[in-house]
C-alpha cells in the first residue's frame, strides 16, 4: 500500500553525519569489524575483545556473536507466516552533495539487513525516521498488535525527527522491524554500483512485506559534510 503525505512547507533539510553503532542504535543495528586491529591468529591471547568475541575455527578466525538480530514478526500478520528471503540489490552512484528524499518504505514485520560487496563504489547514505503516533491515516496498514518490545509503532514517519547516516562498504545495516527508511542511496561517480546482499522475512503479500509513503513534494535534502570525503570524489 502506497500513501502519500505532505512535507510542509518549510520543507526538512538535513546533513548526514557519520554511521556509528550509538548513533543509529534506535533504528536497527550496524554491523561492522569492531576490532580491525586485533588479528584472528592473536585473538585467543587477547584481552581487549569485545565481551561478544571469541576465537574460533581453530584460531584462524574471531567470532563476534549476535551483532545483529533478526525478527519475524508475521505470525502477527494477517497471512499468518512467512520465509526467509535473500536477494542482491545493484544500486547506481548518485554523484551529488545534496541527496533529495521522494520516498519511505517500512517492513513492519521483519527485519531487513543490507550488507555490501566488494563493488565499484563503497559509500551508501542510509536515511531513516521514527514513527508519529498512530492516526487515521495509516490505520489500514497492518503492523504488530501484540504486546511486542522494540518496535517503532504504526503511524506514518515523522520528518520532523529525520536522521541519516554516511556509511561505507566495511559497514553493513539492519533496520529494526517497522523502521522507516528510504531505498538505499549510493554515493560516488557516475557510473560506479555498490551492491547489496539483503537478508529479511517475506510472505508475499505486498502491504506485509513493504509499505510505502511518497511525499507530496519534493523537499526532503540530505546535504553529505565534506569531512565524509564523498564530495572530494565527485
Amino acid at each position: 500500500m502506497t500513501l502519500t503525505i505532505d512535507t510542509g512547507v518549510d520543507g526538512v533539510s538535513i546533513t548526514a553525519e557519520p554511521l556509528t553503532p550509538t548513533a543509529f542504535a534506535p533504528f536497527g543495528a550496524v554491523i561492522s569489524n569492531p576490532r580491525p586491529d586485533v588479528h584472528p591468529s592473536s585473538a585467543s591471547s587477547s584481552s581487549s575483545l569485545p565481551p561478544n568475541g571469541v576465537s574460533a575455527n581453530q584460531g584462524t578466525a574471531i567470532q563476534y556473536r549476535n551483532v545483529s538480530r533478526a525478527r519475524n514478526l508475521y505470525a502477527d500478520a494477517p497471512s499468518g507466516s512467512a520465509a526467509p528471503a535473500t536477494s542482491l540489490f545493484v544500486c547506481a552512484a548518485r554523484d551529488t552533495a545534496v541527496v533529495t528524499i521522494g520516498v519511505l518504505e517500512r517492513h513492519p514485520f521483519t527485519t531487513q539487513t543490507f550488507s555490501p560487496l566488494a563493488s565499484s563504489a563503497d559509500t551508501y547514505l542510509v536515511v531513516v525516521a521514527p514513527s508519529l503516533p498512530p492516526s487515521a491515516r495509516d490505520e489500514a496498514l497492518p503492523v504488530p498488535r501484540g504486546d511486542i518490545s522494540g518496535l517503532p509503532g504504526r503511524g506514518l514517519p515523522d520528518l520532523g525527527r529525520l536522521r541519516a547516516f554516511v556509511a561505507n562498504g566495511a559497514q553493513a545495516v539492519t533496520y529494526g522491524a517497522g523502521t522507516w527508511h528510504s531505498p538505499m542511496i549510493v554515493l560516488g561517480r557516475r557510473g560506479a554500483t555498490l551492491d547489496f546482499v539483503v537478508s529479511q522475512f517475506a510472505s508475499g503479500v505486498a502491504v506485509e512485506d513493504c509499505q510505502l509513503v511518497h511525499m507530496a513534494s519534493e523537499n526532503v535534502k540530505v546535504s553529505i559534510p565534506e569531512r565524509s570525503g564523498i564530495k572530494s570524489r565527485l
